[in-house]
């Protein structure tokens, strides 16, 4: 079998095995975190052991880690989770340079942005000496600023030293030293502040672009030297996916067309793959890839231009998507002509339509999702601001995308059913303190009752939190709490209010009876995943371990026959979902029925009104398609308030007794 890393396609020395194909679906949702996706490929492994992905989504890490799992199950048969078992080990794996892991290696700065870089890693792993490291570090990338910084009480101490005695001297002394100080510290931070300034904006808004000089031109596909060169994230993550289609990262990108099994947007998918992104400039996430059909049309919207990609992306990639622009319905029709028109116009400023979803190459989405803001660049696409053209003119603008996870960095919403055909199981991080048994790590989180799983989740941004033997030797561990410095308080006050912003819709949404029994809380401790990038090939082990036991907790819950006394199983998921939507239905039907039959002064009744615009006769907009679309509407109003009349005339209501908390049922903007 082939190392992860290799730029030869996938292709085993021995032929697999055929392992039986389970007979039962499942889908797969995976949270963000940079480094925590390592726990991701044995879950899914192991998963596959028992169960056929039809869905898998995620966002940021967690993206990479569906896409990865989607292409195994394309290759299934040729041993594609073979594979991915292999990850962790490549990824915990010595860098051909030697210097850090294949993991670290993957995070390559370009040169106007390598003192930054860094700086910001000589404070990975925490600890007291962070800030010592950092200052070092900072020295040594900024010497000039350094010295700068501390001319003048130099100048000072030395004019004192020589011209000074006694208490004069001294005085000197103690007012020269913090001098210095202030003086070393603040030209650092002004070399830092300048190289933030004007070299992050013109790296697209990140440390590392994710691809090299080395391996971004078409006549560098392969490095020049292979065997010590390590490999940019966004060019190993193609050549990764690309393998399991047996092909290099120079051949033809993976599509999403082809693991769905079609190019039809609208027909049933072999692997169904979707990951969250976050506009920036729009204010609002997006699902991809870009949908294009009558429900939601966003793949039109956008356009991308190839010098930009060239510095994001391999050069197959923007080769691909040049000669693939979305096809245009009907250029004859009076709304082609206008298309045609205005991809005339955008190619003046060098844009390119993107391509159609099917051929939307996987490693764009996945990059998309995994902008993790400042250490890797956003991506610039552009779209028209049609509230500001005047007089004919088009002026695209830039829109930026960053990670998924600003908005939804747990998308547990991703592939729901009022009522599911098949379990769709969520693999979630959580943090916990320092000194916590590998024992407990290991064992994942679910909620073992119907009533568990309720309680808020709490933030001390406080304090700090540790397990610690009160003996220092033996016992039971206890939870230690210090309360933070005031300016560790502060900092820890703005980070709730941002994971507050990024994690609500999640966190509610989890709460949920039928969701949070279909959750899987593994544990991370502040040194394991994270911005974590250069951890130890014991501890990935470790987090990758604790995925497969993720796994087998979800294969014994949802994949196996229930033990005797277990209640927590797959017919109770289908039940508890069945009674909570019903209740919710309910609600809603109340709120039709009362609306239908309470309108305000002067308007018709809705049913009425239903009844009175025919296909012939003038609604206010969006008149009916038909009679046939008339009749059914008709009946389907009447039928609704006839089953809410039902239930009324009982005095009965489907919420009895129902699970809490309840969902609501209410209008949403497709994503």
């Amino acid at each position: 079998m082939n190392d992860p890393g290799d730029t030869t396609p996938f292709q085993q020395k021995t032929p697999p095995v055929p392992a039986p194909v389970p007979n039962q679906f499942c889908d797969l949702v995976m949270k963000g975190g940079i480094t925590s996706g390592i726990v991701y490929p044995l879950a899914a492994a192991k998963l596959s052991e028992r169960f056929v992905f039809k869905n898998v989504g995620g966002t940021s890490t967690g993206a990479i880690a569906a896409a990865a799992t989607a292409a195994a199950e394309l290759a299934r048969e040729r041993g594609g989770f073979d594979r991915l078992k292999e990850l962790p080990a490549f990824l915990s794996g010595p860098a051909p340079d030697k210097k850090g892991s294949n993991l670290f290696a993957f995070f390559q700065p370009q040169p106007g942005t390598a003192r930054l870089f860094r700086v910001s890693i000589a404070g990975l792993g925490g600890g007291g000496a962070a800030a010592v490291r950092m200052l070092w570090a900072s020295l040594l990338a900024y010497p000039a600023a350094a010295l700068l910084g501390v001319l003048l009480p130099s100048v000072f101490l030395a004019c004192a030293a020589t011209n000074a005695r006694g208490i004069f001297l001294a005085l000197c002394v103690v007012l020269g030293i913090p001098a210095f100080l202030l003086g070393l510290v603040t030209g650092l931070a002004a070399g830092l502040t300048r190289d933030a300034v004007q070299a992050l904006p013109e790296n697209l808004y990140g440390l590392c672009s994710g691809i090299t000089d080395n391996f971004r031109t078409a006549d560098n596909e392969r490095p020049p030297n292979p065997a010590n060169r390590s490999k940019p994230l966004t060019y190993w993550l193609t050549e990764y996916l690309n393998s399991f289609v047996s092909r290099t990262a120079a051949d033809i990108p993976l599509t999403f067309g082809e693991l769905w099994g079609t190019r039809d947007p609208q027909a049933p998918r072999q692997v169904n793959l979707e990951m969250m992104t976050t506009c920036l400039t729009h204010g609002r996430p997006y699902r991809l890839p870009f949908r294009d059909d009558d429900d939601v049309r966003e793949a039109g919207l956008f356009y991308f231009h190839p010098d930009e990609f060239r510095r994001l992306f391999p050069e197959s990639i923007v080769r691909w998507m040049l000669e693939h622009p979305a096809a245009i319905a009907d250029p004859t029709t009076e709304h082609g002509k206008r298309a045609v028109e205005l991809r005339a116009r955008v190619a003046q400023h060098g844009l390119h339509p993107l391509p159609a979803p099917a051929d939307l190459p996987v490693a764009v989405a996945v990059r998309m999702s995994l902008s993790f803001p400042v250490l890797l660049s956003a991506v610039p696409l552009h779209a028209i601001d049609w509230s500001r053209q005047q007089k004919g003119e088009i002026v695209p603008e830039r829109c930026w995308f960053s990670d998924g996870g600003v908005c939804s960095n747990f998308p547990i919403h991703f592939f729901d059913a009022p009522l599911p055909r098949w379990p769709t199981l969520s693999i979630d991080l959580v943090e916990k303190p320092l000194g916590t048994e590998p024992e407990t790590l290991m064992q994942p989180e679910m909620v073992g009752s119907n009533q568990a799983g309720i309680r808020e989740n709490w933030n001390r941004f406080e304090w700090t939190e540790e397990l610690a033997r009160p003996d220092g030797t033996g016992g039971v561990p206890v939870l230690v709490q210090r309360e933070k410095s005031s300016f560790a308080k502060l900092l820890g006050f703005a980070g709730a209010f941002i994971q507050t912003m990024q994690n609500w819709t999640d966190s509610t949404q989890s709460r949920l009876p039928g969701y949070r029994d279909r959750i899987a809380h593994v544990g991370l401790t502040p040194d394991e995943g994270g911005l974590n990038l250069n951890m130890p090939p014991e501890r990935i082990d470790a987090l990758t371990k604790r995925g497969g036991a993720a796994a087998e907790e979800f294969i014994a819950r949802f994949g196996s026959p229930p033990e005797l006394g277990q209640k927590m199983d797959w017919a109770n998921h289908r039940w508890l979902r069945m009674r909570s939507w019903l209740a919710a239905f309910e609600v809603m039907l109340r709120r039709v029925e009362r609306t239908c039959a309470e309108p305000q002064a002067g308007d018709t009744d809705y049913e009425s009104w239903i009844r009175e615009t025919s296909p012939n006769t003038d609604a206010p907009s969006y008149p009916w398609a038909g009679p046939t679309q008339h009749e059914l509407a008709v009946k389907t109003i009447h039928t609704l308030r006839g089953l809410i009349e039902e239930w009324q005339a009982t005095e009965c209501s489907a919420a009895t007794k129902a699970p809490r908390p309840r969902p609501e049922l209410r209008p949403r903007a497709q994503i």
